[in-house]
């Protein structure tokens, strides 16, 4: 009988431990860098915690954004080493640790939104996210589309000849620089907090992004042009420390995974439309004078020459530029 009270708070202990372990499995951290009005967060990672919550699987997730956690590299640095759990970053940042993956920010690579999913959906992307788990502990949940990227710029783009000496402000990143120079334009390597001043005085000639990351950061404000080039089909990647995803019951793994995965698709539908109520305001408001004749195929075909040979992710490349779309996709309208 006297080994009865021990009895009883050796399980006690053990109980307890078991708990916090648990509870410590089931409250996850994310971060990522972009703002709280950028789709990605607005339609995705800041309705993550909620919809679990709904789903009953006993996960809890706090998000960071808008770099509060550090930059790309520093939060996948952090995601590999397990002090955080999730990360939403761009394909470029991983491509430093699998080159391959460059793909995804190389000029011209993919048709539109639509074919770019396809492809990080497809067995071919399977292989090359494989790697990345069985390397660096990386689990890729989900590619959600960030938005065509178009050029704003101080002075008309109208083809390839325009962009010759345009000084262009890519992210630091080598594939965004090596597009830039794909293009035939000279990319400039600037923090993203400081375009808008470079472009307001001048240190810029122009800048690329999605149209709604365009209206979050109010260069329309300091450039008269909007030049629809549809140069790179961005994306983001939404990513799980793989020892944190292995301590999950799969209830929990398969919350998550679906979760992310319909958030996916609101991200795309809200980015979709976000796109055309942007592109009809301005038009019909006169915010920024909006060039849609331009002449993009020699462009298109500089990039390919560029890409095809010599760079870690050309094999793809070929294929993806040499795919035929497998049905016909309704452009983005503008009310005139």
């Amino acid at each position: 009988m006297r080994l009865l009270p021990t009895l009883i708070i050796t399980l006690s202990v053990c109980l307890v431990g078991c708990t916090e372990s648990t509870d410590a499995a089931s409250r996850l951290k994310m971060g990522h860098v972009y703002e709280v009005r950028a789709p990605s967060h607005k339609y995705g990672s800041g309705k993550l915690d909620e919809r679990l919550k709904e789903s009953g699987c006993g996960l809890s997730v706090t998000v960071f954004p808008a770099s509060q956690l550090g930059n790309e590299p520093e939060l996948v640095e952090q995601l590999v080493a397990g002090e955080l759990e999730l990360v939403v970053a761009g394909p470029s940042f991983l491509a430093m640790w699998h080159p391959p993956l460059g793909i995804f920010d190389a000029a011209f690579a993919f048709r539109d939104l639509d074919h770019m999913l396809e492809v990080a959906h497809s067995e071919i992307l399977a292989k090359h996210w494989e790697i990345l788990r069985q390397k660096y502990g990386v689990r890729i949940l989900d590619t959600w589309a960030y938005g065509a990227r178009h050029i704003t710029s101080n002075r008309p783009i109208h083809n390839l000849q325009d962009l010759a000496g345009f000084r262009l402000r890519f992210p630091a990143a080598k594939i965004w620089q090596l597009s830039g120079e794909a293009m035939g334009a000279s990319p400039m390597a600037i923090p993203f907090s400081d375009v808008y001043l470079a472009l307001q005085t001048g240190t810029a000639d122009g800048q690329e992004n999605p149209i709604p990351v365009i209206e979050s950061m109010s260069f329309q404000q300091v450039q008269p042009y909007l030049c629809l080039t549809g140069h790179i089909q961005s994306s983001t990647v939404v990513m799980v420390n793989n020892r944190a995803w292995n301590k999950l019951s799969k209830k929990q793994q398969d919350s998550l995974q679906s979760t992310i995965q319909q958030l996916g698709l609101e991200v795309y539908q809200g980015l979709q439309q976000e796109e055309k109520e942007i592109l009809t305001r301005w038009e019909n408001e006169k915010t920024i004078e909006i060039i849609r004749d331009v002449d993009i195929e020699p462009i298109r075909q500089r990039c390919i020459e560029f890409f095809s040979n010599g760079h870690p992710f050309s094999d793809m490349y070929r294929e993806t530029t040499a795919s035929k779309p497998k049905e016909t996709r309704v452009p983005v309208e503008v009310s005139q």
